[in-house]
């Protein structure tokens, strides 16, 4: 019997999850579906009441609610408050959090960097300090937002994690000279600040990691110059190899998985999105 997964979160329809995951199931041989629904906040647990799905992936705006939901979670879940996984178990669900393991895979390329810029705060901004303090724990980190009590916490939970982490208000200064921008923001975000990096001459040395993919180039990789850029698409393929191999264990199929190969599997399925 096909054992069933999905997607949640809203907005979905422009998700790429489903096309990794079927290509990653039909390279493993797992007789598993997987489908995108749309889900408001504060609807996640009357969406999976009665539901026969055996995991979920969860994005925006869903991932601290998916953390409450859980009755237990990983230790990466439990440290940012966010889940983005959730398995079905006999006593309920349990929550983990691939977000880390995604960004820290996808941020392997980038040098380590003296100063660091966060745009965006909350789950995703806390799940990127988690894995800069795994990366570069002595990398200083700007976090930065519209909402500047937001940035405030997400400042307060860097330094909780060793790291010196301070936070201000969205400046294309602190963006150009810092060795590695994260935007953690939706596209089309900070238009303006992107504007004015993209008609400056000031050359831009650091690295970019945007976890905006669709469509790409986005402004920011576009105003960045298409140098030391990293798109959102390498977090998403592997935080979605995470989620396979712990939607694997939850069924109990011990098998070793080829991270490296299954990378490439997904990678070419969304070649032409």
């Amino acid at each position: 019997m096909t054992t069933k997964f999905c997607v949640v979160g809203s907005p979905i329809s422009q998700s790429l999850s489903p096309t990794l995951h079927q290509a990653a199931y039909l390279h493993l041989g797992l007789d598993f579906s997987y489908q995108a629904h749309e889900v408001t906040a504060g609807t996640l647990a009357e969406f999976l009441e009665g539901s026969n799905f055996q995991g979920v992936s969860v994005t925006m705006p869903l991932k601290t609610e998916a953390f409450e939901i859980a009755l237990d979670s990983s230790a990466q879940a439990r440290l940012t408050g966010a889940a983005n996984t959730l398995c079905r178990n006999a006593a309920g669900w349990s929550a983990s959090n691939t977000d880390v393991y995604g960004l820290t895979k996808a941020l392997k390329v980038v040098p380590t960097p003296a100063r660091t810029a966060i745009i965006g705060a909350g789950a995703t901004a806390n799940s990127a300090l988690v894995a800069l303090a795994e990366l570069y724990p002595m990398t200083n980190v700007t976090v930065m937002a519209r909402d500047a009590a937001a940035a405030t916490e997400s400042a307060k939970f860097g330094r909780s994690l060793g790291l010196q982490v301070s936070s201000a208000t969205v400046s294309a200064d602190v963006l150009t000279g810092s060795e590695l921008v994260l935007s953690l923001v939706p596209a089309g975000a900070f238009e303006e600040v992107w504007s004015e990096i993209s008609s400056s001459r000031d050359l831009r040395s650091g690295w970019l990691f945007d976890s905006a993919y669709n469509p790409w180039p986005t402004l920011p990789a576009r105003s960045w110059g298409g140098q030391a850029v990293v798109s959102g698409l390498e977090m998403l393929i592997w935080q979605a190899i995470d989620q396979v191999a712990l939607f694997a264990a939850s069924t109990g199929h011990d098998m070793e998985i080829d991270r490296s190969e299954v990378y490439s599997v997904m990678k070419a399925a969304v070649s032409d999105k």
